[in-house]
């Protein structure tokens, strides 16, 4: 049973991966060395490193024998959801409200309660994100359906 999840995690990274590579380039950015495809790439390889180590680590007989609380697979239920809601939401909202919104729910599924955290933490982050990669780096990031 302690496998399950990190197999689980695996599975997901390798699908992930998968629908990578189905990411459309222009001609101009296929060339590049950074491109769409680099984050996500990045972050799949990740995800399947961490998932296989998690896999692979010696197993003990108290882990076996240990049950894995239904709150927390409740947990990762509504991470999983947020995730695809996130998904969901870039073409229509672009990534910076949905990056915002993902990390709302996220603080919301692990306690936080504070409405200066709820609503800074995620604007901060999409804020520097945004000047990072749209104006120092100056990559194009489409701003949605919703904004178009």
């Amino acid at each position: 049973m302690t496998r399950l999840a990190p197999l689980c995690l695996a599975a997901f990274a390798v699908t992930y991966l998968w629908h990578t590579f189905t990411i459309p380039l222009d001609p101009f950015s296929a060339a590049e060395a950074i491109n769409a495809r680099t984050l996500p790439l990045i972050f799949g390889v990740a995800l399947l490193a961490v998932s296989l180590g998690l896999a692979a680590r010696p197993s003990t007989p108290e882990a076996e024998a240990a049950e894995i609380p239904l709150q927390r697979w409740r947990v990762l239920a509504w991470h999983a959801v947020a995730i695809i809601g996130f998904g969901v939401l870039i073409p229509w909202a672009g990534l910076w409200i949905s990056l915002a919104a993902l990390l709302v729910a996220g603080l919301l599924i692990a306690g936080e309660r504070r409405a200066w955290i709820l609503a800074g933490a995620p604007l901060v982050t999409a804020g520097l994100a945004w000047l990072l990669i749209g104006v120092v780096l100056g990559v194009y990031i489409d701003p949605g359906r919703w904004f178009s």
